[in-house]
């Protein structure tokens, strides 16, 4: 009796399934599939700085490292939220004609949130006499929020196009029955490494603020979605 009931249920399970799947497929609907973009500029700029004793004999490398410090705290840099030191080395090299010179170097990276305050620290560290400096990467802060409000626009633009094709054809658009989404990663796209004398100070001539443009990061997200018919 008892498995007499158990292949009762399997039964009417198995029907129900199969007549919800009918009732799908039988329905009036329409597929749409549409897609988004939106290009956004980096909002994080990470630099990587060495100091060395060899720059400049008249300063220890401690010394430097202080005035440093003290220029990007006035730029308002938050140092010890947005610079990490990285490496620190002594190295035994050998001059011509001079005795060996033991030449001690750190380096460090350098979080920057915006182009404006990257030219200040290329002036700042220029005046400091501090020449290796280099831009690692760039990146964006927010990647997420941008992901999410461009797969919003893609969903708009294919109710949109749905909307737009069903009242030309003179029927009603019903509610979604079928939604998928393709998520593509960004490109986030790095700059090129670019030195601070050679970008932004040209030799015997008065400093001219540059234009700094880095490449956009392209956001694409695509959907697929199916309408019913009123």
């Amino acid at each position: 009796m008892r498995k007499t009931f158990v292949l009762a249920a399997v039964i009417l399970t198995t029907a129900t399934l199969f007549a919800q799947e009918k009732n799908f497929i039988d329905q009036n609907y329409i597929e749409i599939t549409a897609r988004a973009e939106k290009e956004v500029a980096p909002d994080e700029i990470y630099l990587n700085i060495t100091i060395s004793e060899q720059d400049n004999r008249s300063k220890t490398l401690e010394k430097k490292e202080r005035d440093m410090f003290k220029k990007l705290t006035a730029l308002g840099i938050d140092l010890e939220k947005d610079m990490q030191i990285q490496d620190i080395s002594t190295l035994l090299q050998k001059y011509l004609l001079k005795k060996n010179a033991v030449l001690t170097s750190k380096s460090y990276t350098l979080k920057i949130r915006s182009t404006d305050v990257l030219v200040k620290v290329f002036q700042e560290l220029e005046s400091l006499e501090i020449p290796d400096v280099t831009i690692a990467k760039t990146s964006l802060s927010n990647t997420d929020q941008v992901r999410r409000d461009v797969m919003i626009s893609a969903a708009e633009n294919a109710k949109e196009s749905a909307q737009r094709l069903v009242t030309t054809l003179g029927r009603k658009l019903g509610n979604v029955i079928f939604i998928q989404c393709y998520d593509n990663n960004p490109r986030m796209i790095k700059s090129n490494v670019m030195e601070m004398r050679s970008a932004v100070y040209a030799a015997d001539e008065a400093f001219k603020e540059p234009v700094l443009e880095f490449e956009k990061i392209r956001f694409d997200q695509s959907v697929f979605v199916r309408f019913s018919l009123e």
